[in-house]
């Protein structure tokens, strides 16, 4: 039975000049953070995973788990979590603990996977797809003059991607007026979605909706802080456009909250965040039982976007077949982000529009020395 032998951790930072800052409703900034986790079996084998924040917090919840997996079988995460998260239970799991275990967890399936010389996603659940469609994550908040919302949008438009997602959030004046011009720029046929990043009020998101509706938009993201449940629920029975929300969710017990009590239409897991790809599994299962539809958020760097490529490949199709209405969606960060394009020696590939599953065993996938080292912070 494998065992592991040890655990490393590398915390990455990829900062900017700060008059090229983006971002959301409730600010910009010019540093991108991740961080790494890395496996080593006593075969020799290693895995690689990403862990969600700001890695100086999560290296310091690294070093008290740690010694809860050192020597330990490669199957047994579950059993480790679990007793992490009994022994520690005061500290809840809205935190890098839960980062830190997601990255842990992905290392894991992937040194795993790569010891039976297989893809990730054939562990997990099978192949389903080596093409996931994808839609630009864009439309910053931007302190750049010469990168605002037309640059980004344009930028978009000229990608075949399934839709674009762009910030709103900082009043109904400016949401209508961002939207159209999105509306506008991409033309009538590619999706489009906006996200508020939990900055509005129930009032308020409900009056951005049927200010917004005449647009034809796919879903409104995070329109409301994360912790407000009931908001949710009266917010998605009202509103005229469909609700997403999950990249500020950790756990199935998150999950179940959202989904049980109908608050959403899509659910967002986002590996990194949610406690890795075991966690987002079960939320994914929960989904299809109750009939949502599932579209993994992805912010970070690359190892995070391979893990939610083989995620999407392994999930089943559901409650469709060979006709979706719309399809099962994968997030993809156009901003400028080198832990995203650098990270790997060879990159995520995307062609017409869709991310193409990593070929080879585990994740697929490759770290650049060079560019670790460049960006290592911890």
């Amino acid at each position: 039975m494998p065992t592991i032998r040890r655990l490393s951790f590398i915390g990455l930072e990829y900062a900017f000049a700060p008059e090229k800052a983006f971002g959301m409703s409730r600010g910009v900034g010019f540093r991108r953070h991740a961080g790494l986790i890395e496996v080593e079996t006593d075969a020799g084998v290693t895995g690689i995973g990403e862990a969600f924040g700001n890695p100086f917090i999560t290296r310091e919840y690294f070093r008290m788990v740690e010694p809860f997996f050192v020597g330990k079988s490669v199957f047994d995460f579950e059993h480790i979590e679990a007793r992490i998260r009994n022994a520690i239970y005061h500290l809840g799991v809205g935190n890098q603990l839960t980062a830190c275990l997601a990255g842990i967890n992905v290392a894991l399936l992937d040194a795993i996977s790569r010891g039976f010389g297989i893809r990730l996603c054939d562990l997990i659940g099978g192949c389903r797809t080596t093409r996931i469609p994808a839609y630009a994550s864009t439309g910053f908040f931007s302190d750049d003059p010469a990168r605002q919302l037309p640059h980004m949008l344009a930028e978009a438009a000229g990608h075949p991607y399934a839709g674009a997602k762009i910030k709103i959030g900082r009043g109904i004046k400016s949401d209508v007026e961002r939207v159209r011009q999105a509306r506008e720029a991409l033309g009538p046929d590619k999706l489009l979605l906006v996200d508020i990043n939990g900055a509005y009020t129930v009032d308020v998101a409900l009056e951005c909706a049927r200010a917004i509706q005449p647009y034809d938009i796919h879903w409104i993201e995070e329109p409301l802080p994360p912790g407000d449940f009931t908001g949710y629920t009266e917010l998605r029975a009202r509103s005229p456009i469909p609700i997403a929300a999950g990249e500020a969710h950790h756990t199935i017990r998150d999950f179940k909250a959202l989904i049980d009590g109908r608050c959403i239409d899509i659910v967002q897991p986002s590996i990194p965040g949610v406690g890795g790809i075991t966690e987002a599994k079960r939320i994914a299962t929960l989904a299809l039982a109750a009939n949502l539809r599932l579209a993994p958020h992805v912010w970070g760097a690359a190892v995070g976007l391979a893990a939610a490529c083989h995620l999407i490949a392994s999930l089943p199709a559901g409650p469709h077949t060979d006709h979706p209405p719309h399809p099962q969606m994968l997030e993809y960060d156009m901003s400028d982000n080198a832990l995203r394009t650098q990270l790997l020696k060879t990159p995520l590939q995307l062609e017409k529009g869709h991310i193409l599953l990593p070929d080879g065993p585990g994740l697929g996938i490759e770290l650049d020395a060079a560019t670790v080292a460049r960006y290592r912070v911890c």
